[in-house]
C-alpha cells in the first residue's frame, strides 16, 4: 500500500480515503459469502471507486472471514488490483451474520427518495453520471418527471398509455396497488414504488 500525501492511499487502482488505514488487512483473507443473494453492478462500483476512492469499509464475520456486506466492493477492488482492503470484523454468529446482511440490503431498498432533491443535488455537479450510479438516460427522466405539471385535472389532456399485460404480472400488478382506486393512481403508487418522489 503506497501513501500518496494526498489525504489517499493506494493499492492497485484503488484510492483509498486515509483514515481508512487502520482498517486494512490483505484482501485474500476475507471472502465474500456464499449465502449472498444479491447481484450487484460491480462496474457502477468501480466508477464511483474511481470517481470519489473507497470511502467505507466492509463488514466481516470475523470467525468466518466471510463479507456480509461489501460483496461487491470486494469483487470491484480486486477487479482494480488491489492487495488490500479496509474491514471491520464483526463477532457474529451465522445466524446473526446472514441476519445483517438481509438487514443491510433490505432495509436499504426500502427506501423512498425525494427524487427532487436528487435533480436538484444533481443539477449542481457537473457531471452529475460520473461516479453517482446514475446514467444520462436516468437524468434525463428524472428531468423529465420533474416538467410534468401536478396541479391539473383536465384528463382529456392527459397522455394515453396501454399495454397488454400476461395474466400473472396483471395480478401482481394489481396486487402490488390495491391501496389505489383508479388506474392513474395504480399507475402513480407503482412509480413511487419504484421510487419516483413527485
Amino acid at each position: 500500500m503506497q501513501d500518496t500525501h494526498d489525504g489517499y492511499l493506494r493499492s492497485g487502482r484503488v484510492r483509498f480515503h486515509a483514515a481508512l488505514a487502520p482498517l486494512m488487512v490483505d484482501i485474500d483473507s476475507i471472502q465474500p459469502a456464499p449465502f449472498n443473494y444479491n447481484n450487484g453492478d460491480v462496474d457502477r462500483i468501480i466508477e464511483s471507486i474511481q470517481a470519489v476512492g473507497m470511502y467505507r469499509p466492509v463488514q466481516v464475520q470475523e470467525a468466518t472471514g466471510l463479507i456480509t456486506s461489501g460483496n461487491h466492493t470486494w469483487l470491484a477492488c480486486k477487479e482494480m488490483g488491489a492487495e488490500v482492503i479496509p474491514v471491520i470484523p464483526a463477532d457474529w454468529n451465522d445466524d446473526e451474520a446472514k441476519r445483517q446482511m438481509v438487514g443491510d440490503n433490505e432495509i436499504a431498498r426500502l427506501a423512498q427518495p425525494d427524487r427532487g432533491l436528487l435533480l436538484a443535488i444533481l443539477n449542481e455537479l457537473p457531471d452529475p453520471e460520473v461516479g453517482t450510479g446514475l446514467t444520462d438516460r436516468d437524468i434525463e427522466v428524472l428531468r423529465a418527471l420533474d416538467a410534468m405539471p401536478l396541479d391539473t385535472d383536465e384528463f382529456g389532456s392527459w397522455p394515453t398509455f396501454s399495454v397488454r399485460l400476461p395474466p400473472h404480472v396483471m395480478r401482481e400488478f394489481m396486487y402490488l396497488t390495491r391501496e389505489a382506486d383508479t388506474d392513474w393512481q395504480r399507475i402513480e403508487l407503482l412509480m413511487r414504488l419504484a421510487g419516483w418522489g413527485g
